[in-house]
């Protein structure tokens, strides 16, 4: 099973790159995938997306196949082979 991985914005300084390949092992979720790179980058991806209620943190946009997986299942979405996961960090504007 092969994972793409998009990083956008301040997610880049942890990987260097715009995208990697993960190879997780069968039915994982998207939470599990976070911690994944959190693990293989020692970076702090579930810090920054992952809040106290393990809710996705306001402002964070993670995509599964271009759909937001508020409109899924969330963190336990499930991932599948070839799917193509976008992880954008909370923004500050102003």
């Amino acid at each position: 099973m092969a994972i793409k991985v998009k990083l956008y914005s301040l997610f880049r300084k942890y990987i260097d790159d715009r995208q990697v390949e993960l190879k997780p092992e069968e039915n994982k979720t998207v939470r599990d995938l976070i911690k994944t790179l959190d693990e293989k980058y020692d970076a702090v991806f579930s810090e920054k997306l992952i809040g106290e209620e393990e809710a996705i943190n306001p402002g964070a946009i993670i995509l599964v196949n271009g759909q937001n997986i508020h409109h899924l299942d969330k963190l336990d979405t499930k991932l599948k082979d070839g799917d193509i996961l976008a992880i954008f960090p909370p923004s500050a504007g102003g």
